[in-house]
């Protein structure tokens, strides 16, 4: 699975699942004595499964295969199914057998042919040990389940612009039991034979391809033959009138699907080229055929995640479908996301974790060989920068949080699966899987890797099962490694100080440190990078390897270089770790900016740069005259990119840090003018072109640059090459809104005239939320707080997402205690989706008196989701962060 950047930004503040129940399932989960002798696990009536109970179920259960049956139809509410689980059991049972099969109607359970009493909680059934043999059973249920808005299990869509209805499912990480009853946990893998009936125009897609379709009046059984062995979280289900585009890779089928009202903006020609070259990647990489029998790649909407690697048959979100040109970088970030999922069917899926706790190993893995793929079979030349601007900055920032952790974490329960599922997971583990490589070298961290895939496939496996195969291919022992990097957090600093004499090096030092709450000092390989003024530019004179370790390592083969004028100590981001230039670079750095050669260095030192303003160590107005002095002589997109989002968060810091009104003023306009100013100056067309415009609709406010933005939409005015696609009209009818200006209300209308898509009612609703009106805040928060079922997830996140901006504080504090009032029904709602949305309801608020209610929140008796819980201390975080900034800004 991946998270796009929209959600990734969202998971900087909050986890992705809240571990409901946990209490009750912790007192439930006394151990007694059951099967064979071995401890046996009571089971909460809760809506997930424990670590210790699936220990013990897999215990009871030798083996599984299922036969499915299922019914689904475009107008009703929900599926009907018969599922017929073949189960060889170890021994006679001394406690029930529980079949996970949450929220559901059972209508009969039968044992070999004959039925069977049973008992049905909502969450699982319960089979007595009586009515259970030693060795092989046919279990049979018939059952129904509702269809799904919220994103999980199999989710219904009716697209409102032609009415068609689309159906998908995602499972990850315990909603497979939402299609069928069965056991729900990654080490029982299985076999799936699944036949399907649904109506006559629809395609069904699963993890095979059909052996026989039989048409019946006005549907179509779809017959489909036994499947490979693998997880249940990763079978899938997909139904609809979905228009298809085929290819082949290499003798690999290859099918791409998307809604017909969609299939317009699609290109599948960037699609099948960058699955092919993918393809063309790992099967060399890993050396292990590709272990399925096609591809299918479909494009769904109300997609909670950026994609899932379901075996064969991978869903993505139909954000990732631009109804515009794409920049450079959007295509980039799909084919990565392609080149993701795909690393997924060989680590995952052919061999998958033997529970959640190794989640992050799979989703750090394919972080890595998806940029890997990328940067070595691929037309992107630039693949690390974006890299380092994206995954590598969202690691740092989490690992700054008070919510950072390590990376190997105990998972208790399902519903802690997801709990960490955040910057650390992508990207710290992604980062220090990257720095491997350069560690133990790059074939030996390859050929371990396949000798990992070859010898477990279709297998469960472990961490130590992973790094076992690493150290094994390199002859290197690497549990003092495993120990520093994967089991304990913390961000460490590095900073060199060298002396020259005669312009030569004569000493160099690179200095270790960590924070106080987490010591440990770690071992890792960097590069240093030594630039000096060649005429009119800084180049690169030496790149040296260095392995550090400890507080202090003298580096020896730095003696003799020529001085350097700036000192890169992690040139290329080899190593995962936060820099501090020395006072001599830092210097050079601020007056030769532009004169850098190489465009990843510029790329690192403007973010060292933004992240002293983060750090309260540099004022942010200095930051921003700074950036409005340099960033117009800038041509690297990726800087260019990094520059104009640094801008974007100095205006809404300004908005609210204290100041001089006149001076807050001054700053916000000269960035608001800067970038129109870069927008109409960009190469017509640009990539450039395209990024300014997205800075220019967050950060005007001012009366005159609304009125471009609103004749720009009208098309009033027009700045040559920049064509506005329609999801760009909704971002100036969005600032519209933002700002009461012109007519602001007719503006949604108009657009919705011209588009009535699914994606431009979202942006509708977020347009209307985003309204300074108490009417608008009050009729959202309602929606969100009290008529929640009545709404499809996706609307609900579009509305809260956009109702209080940081602009918008005096609304949030005038509705603070309605919102806080409703946090205990919002604790009582199962969907972690929906809990990470009622997080969104809490803005950055840059006062003490906006630390203060959070921390009465977090201080007091009451029960706070786990979830709600880790929200809200990053929002304190970054709350106390703000008035850090402001004070520095004040003092200054």
């Amino acid at each position: 699975m991946i998270r796009t950047t929209r959600f990734a930004a969202t998971l900087l503040c909050s986890a992705v699942v809240a571990a409901c129940g946990q209490k009750a399932a912790d007192s439930a989960s006394q151990p007694t004595e059951g099967t064979a002798g071995a401890a046996a696990v009571s089971r909460a009536d809760a809506p997930m499964l424990t670590e210790s109970y699936a220990k013990m179920r897999k215990r009871q259960v030798a083996g599984v295969d299922y036969r499915l049956s299922v019914t689904i139809d475009k107008q009703g509410k929900s599926l009907t199914g018969e599922l017929v689980a073949d189960t060889t059991l170890n021994g006679p049972l001394e406690q029930p057998l529980t079949i996970d099969f949450v929220q559901g109607n059972v209508d009969s359970v039968s044992v070999d042919g004959e039925t069977v009493p049973f008992e049905y909680n909502g969450n699982f059934i319960s089979i007595a040990p009586e009515h259970l043999k030693d060795g092989d059973n046919a279990i049979a249920v018939q059952y129904q389940h509702d269809y799904s808005t919220s994103g999980s299990g199999l989710h219904r869509f009716e697209d409102p612009q032609d009415g068609e209805v689309y159906m998908y499912t995602d499972f990850e990480p315990y909603d497979a039991n939402q299609l069928f009853p069965h056991f729900d946990q990654p080490n029982l893998k299985a076999h799936y034979t699944l036949d399907v009936t649904a109506p006559k125009d629809w395609t069904v897609v699963t993890s095979v391809r059909e052996e026989n379709v039989i048409e019946k009046g006005d549907s179509k059984h779809w017959q489909f033959p036994q499947s490979a062995k693998f997880s249940s979280y990763i079978f899938s289900l997909h139904a609809g009138p979905y228009e298809i585009w085929k290819d082949d890779a290499d003798g690999i089928p290859l099918r791409l699907m998307a809604p017909k009202s969609l299939a317009q903006y699609v290109k599948p020609q960037d699609w099948f080229t960058f699955t092919q070259q993918s393809f063309e990647f790992f099967q060399k990489y890993f050396e292990v055929p590709y272990p399925f029998v096609k591809y299918d790649q479909l494009i769904v909407p109300d997609f909670n995640a950026g994609a899932m690697e379901n075996v064969a048959a991978v869903t993505f979100t139909d954000r990732l479908v631009s109804r515009g040109e794409k920049t450079q970088a959007q295509r980039m970030s799909l084919a990565n996301v392609i080149a993701h999922e795909m690393a997924h069917m060989w680590f995952g899926d052919l061999v998958t974790m033997n529970w959640w706790d190794d989640l992050w190993l799979n989703e750090s893995f394919a972080t890595y060989m998806a940029n890997l793929s990328l940067a070595e079979n691929s037309e992107f030349d630039n693949v690390w920068e974006n890299f380092y601007l994206g995954r590598k900055q969202w690691a740092y920032h989490s690992d700054t949080l008070p919510t950072t952790h390590a990376i190997q974490l105990p998972v208790k329960n399902t519903d802690e699966a997801f709990a960490n599922f955040d910057g650390i997971t992508y990207g710290k583990g992604g980062s220090i899987l990257k720095q491997l490589p350069y560690y133990l070298g790059e074939e030996k961290f390859r050929k371990g890797v396949s000798n990992y895939l070859k010898d477990l496939s279709y297998q469960n496996s472990t961490l130590d099962d992973f790094m076992g195969h690493l150290g094994k291919a390199a002859g290197k022992n690497l549990d003092q490694w495993q120990q520093q990097w994967l089991y304990n957090a913390g961000l460490n600093t590095i900073e060199a100080s060298f002396q020259c004499e005669n312009d030569k090096v004569t000493g160099l030092t690179l200095a270790q440190s960590a924070p106080e709450e987490y010591p440990t000092l770690r071992e890792q390989r960097t590069q240093l990078g030594f630039y000096r003024m060649d005429g009119d530019r800084m180049v690169r004179t030496d790149a040296l390897p260095v392995l550090y370790k400890g507080k202090t390592t003298e580096v020896k083969d730095a003696i003799g270089l020529d001085c350097p004028q700036i000192l890169n100590p992690n040139e290329e981001d080899w190593a995962f770790v936060k820099v501090n230039l020395d006072p001599v670079s830092v210097e050079n750095m601020t007056r030769h900016i532009n004169d850098i050669d190489s465009t990843y260095t510029r790329l690192m030192l403007w973010q060292s740069m933004y992240d002293s303003v983060y750090d309260a160590k540099l004022p942010l107005d200095r930051y921003v005259e700074f950036a409005l002095e340099n960033a117009g002589s800038e041509s690297d997109i990726n800087v260019i990119r990094m520059v104009s989002r640094h801008l974007g968060s100095a205006s809404a810091y300004l908005g609210q840090v204290q100041l001089d009104d006149a001076r807050r003023a001054q700053l916000q306009g000269d960035i608001e003018r800067f970038v129109w100013q870069q927008l109409q100056q960009a190469p017509a067309g640009s990539d450039a072109q395209k990024t300014w415009f997205s800075t220019f609709t967050d950060v005007a406010h001012t009366g005159g640059a609304l009125g471009n933005a609103e004749k720009l939409l009208t098309g009033s005015l027009e700045i040559d090459g920049l064509e506005l696609d329609p999801d760009m009209r909704w971002s100036l009818v969005t600032l519209q809104n933002h700002h009461l200006h012109g007519d602001y209300a007719e503006a949604i209308e108009t657009e919705l005239a011209k588009d009535n898509s699914d994606r431009s009612r979202l942006k509708a609703i977020a347009a209307e939320a985003t309204r300074p009106q108490q009417e608008a805040k009050a009729k959202w928060l309602d929606n969100i707080l009290n008529k929640h079922d009545e709404f499809k997830l996706s609307q609900l996140k579009s509305a809260a997402y956009s109702l209080f901006p940081t602009d918008q504080l005096e609304l949030f504090r005038a509705n603070a205690d309605t919102i806080v009032d409703a946090m205990d029904k919002a604790n009582a709602v199962a969907d972690p989706e929906y809990i990470a949305t009622y997080s969104r309801l809490f803005p950055m608020d840059c006062s003490k008196k906006g630390v203060d209610r959070i921390s009465r929140i977090l201080d007091s008796d009451g029960e706070i989701n786990p979830l709600l819980e880790k929200a809200l201390k990053n929002i304190r975080f970054e709350n106390r962060r703000c008035v850090a900034v402001s004070d520095l800004l004040a003092a200054n």
